[in-house]
């Protein structure tokens, strides 16, 4: 009869570590098969440089985000009101507070010297930077770079707006885009060009998702 005890004392022991290891492991299971949520980053939509001008406004292409126009504002507008009036399409060209539309000609545009002005780029990104239905103004970016007459390095971004340098704009918040203008202010008196003068610029266009 002892030895019998022994042996269930002995038996019941082994059991128990047998489901204890049997509930550590479905706990294990249960953590690595819950869905992981990945945080969105910033990809890179395009790369325009001033040599890539048309004439009009550009088309991505069907579904694509991408570049639309660069132009430069009047410096007497405000660009918060001005750049959000204006839906889908373009028309920039015909208004009277624009200026450095490309509309004849492919490779250089003329601007009045001494005419300040703020930088804006237009650009519309596709549903990747949606939230369910809803568009996210602030997963899309913009930073121009140029060089000549003015030294711009700068990143433009829907509601960041805090240090008065620029920021974005939105035109249209459609089902299938929303339509952005970028715009650069350097918190004086405009940016310019001299007489005979020339700006060079480049553009990086991104998305997060």
């Amino acid at each position: 009869m002892k030895h019998d005890k022994v042996f269930c004392l002995k038996a019941g022991i082994v059991s128990g570590l047998v489901v204890l290891s049997v509930v550590v492991a479905m706990v294990g299971v249960s953590y690595l098969q819950q869905p992981v949520e990945e945080e969105p980053e910033w990809h890179e939509v395009a790369v325009v440089t001033s040599d890539m001008l048309i004439t009009g406004e550009n088309d991505p292409g069907v579904s694509t985000s991408g570049w639309l126009a660069t132009f430069c504002l009047d410096y007497a507008e405000t660009p918060g009101t001005c750049l959000a009036s204006n839906a889908s399409g373009g028309g920039y060209d015909g208004w009277g507070n624009v200026s450095g539309y490309v509309d004849a000609d492919d490779t250089d545009t003329d601007l009045a010297s001494e005419d300040p002005f703020y930088f804006v780029v237009r650009c519309r990104f596709n549903d990747s930077v949606k939230d369910g239905a809803d568009f996210i103004g602030s997963r899309c970016r913009c930073t121009l770079t140029v060089s000549g007459d003015e030294t711009i390095s700068a990143v433009a971004q829907v509601g960041d707006v805090s240090d008065t340098t620029g920021g974005g704009v939105v035109s249209q918040n459609g089902t299938d885009y929303i339509y952005i203008n970028f715009y650069w202010d350097d918190n004086s008196d405009g940016y310019r060009i001299t007489d005979d003068g020339t700006l060079t610029w480049s553009i990086l266009i991104e998305a997060k998702y």
